[in-house]
């Protein structure tokens, strides 16, 4: 079974058998006595980021898109955000270059900052909590049902295999650009109102995972469907890593899984939701299963 430590803690707060607590398993919060869509999240240098082989500006950028794919993700739209940075003494012109990625995924997306906090630290740690209207139906991980088929709104694996380029010293190209730069305002739209969704930031593999456990469904998976961007395909040939582990384990992508028992003619469709079964999730490639639970998929408190 999948599992980590991030997950661990998140049950660990979740309280799931009093009916009048809210649900915290969505990738946002939804606070209906203020009519709010609320999401939180941040990265810690070294854990999330790399400024050795990334410009600052990219985190403040990366910062900003984590937030508000969670949001897009329930079918809203970001409006406010607030900020908070830990910023090391000598470390001002890479702070500078981090509000600046920040302020220009704000400016170009229309989303206001209405406050935060700043303060020193030994690292970097940048946090944003972004706010939205609340959707009339806020689109949740919990509304798969059997039958629904399951769409991609985009190619994974570009984000780790610009990872993977940028690490051995190599610029340029898609899969860097999309990595340092991910714009989840840039996905297709989705048709209608989907049963479920959840955005792609951690892997494949994690996100159907949760999908399936939201909503006490499994999901069969045909690899061969998965769509492979080029450059997703070059890479795994020039390090000898097997496709199938950049499609199923890439994180932060950054654009939508949605299930949904109608088409989606701008989405990739990958496989179907079933009955419950022994498993969450189903993998395989021409017929023959493939074995995810080994995957190296993204864990927040490393591998």
């Amino acid at each position: 079974m999948l599992d980590n430590r991030e997950w661990r803690f998140i049950r660990e707060l979740m309280t799931l058998d009093d009916p009048k607590r809210p649900f915290i398993g969505d990738d946002c919060a939804v606070w209906e006595d203020h009519h709010l869509l609320v999401t939180t999240d941040h990265m810690a240098e070294g854990i999330h980021f790399d400024l050795s082989f990334m410009p600052p500006d990219s985190v403040g950028w990366r910062l900003m898109a984590a937030n508000a794919s969670d949001i897009l993700a329930m079918g809203g739209r970001p409006s406010h955000f607030m900020l908070n940075l830990a910023i090391p003494t000598d470390q001002q012109d890479p702070a500078r270059g981090i509000i600046e990625g920040i302020k220009r995924f704000a400016e170009t997306h229309s989303i206001t900052c209405i406050g935060g906090d700043t303060t020193g630290g030994p690292a970097f740690f940048v946090g944003a909590t972004m706010f939205a209207p609340l959707p009339a139906s806020p689109w949740r991980r919990s509304g798969a049902r059997p039958g629904d088929r399951i769409f991609l709104a985009g190619h994974p694996g570009l984000s780790r295999a610009g990872l993977l380029r940028l690490q051995r010293g190599e610029q340029g190209g898609e899969a860097v650009r999309r990595f340092l730069y991910p714009d989840p305002f840039a996905q297709p739209p989705v048709t209608g109102t989907p049963g479920a969704a959840i955005d792609l930031s951690d892997s494949l593999v994690s996100e159907l995972t949760l999908l399936a456990g939201a909503s006490g469904v499994s999901m069969d998976i045909a690899a061969e469907r998965i769509p492979a961007h080029p450059e997703v395909a070059a890479v795994a040939r020039e390090l000898q890593v097997p496709l199938d582990e950049i499609l199923l384990s890439s994180g932060e992508e950054f654009f939508l899984i949605v299930c949904s028992p109608h088409a989606q003619p701008e989405l990739f469709e990958i496989g179907t939701v079933t009955e419950r079964r022994d498993h969450a999730l189903f993998v395989t490639r021409d017929g023959r299963p493939l074995d995810t639970a080994a995957l190296p998929v993204w864990d927040h408190f490393g591998r």
